[in-house]
């Protein structure tokens, strides 16, 4: 069988039938989204088993939120 690629927002956004950004506003815990949304983004999550990808969140964000010693 071939491995199958991790959930991306763009999947979660398929399945919940909202736009990307209305996913990453929630994810984010952005106030601006409505119940229904969130409900369908919350089903949608679980459907398509999403997990974030720090490494990906770290680029966006040029951040790391690693502490060097």
């Amino acid at each position: 069988a071939i491995p199958r690629k991790p959930a991306t927002i763009m999947d979660v956004a398929a399945a919940s039938g909202v736009s990307y950004a209305t996913v990453s506003r929630y994810l984010n815990g952005n106030p601006h989204v409505s119940a229904k949304a969130a409900e369908r983004i919350a089903a949608a999550v679980k459907q398509v088993n999403y997990t974030p990808n720090n490494a990906a969140r770290s680029l966006v964000r040029q951040r790391t939120q690693t502490v060097a010693f």
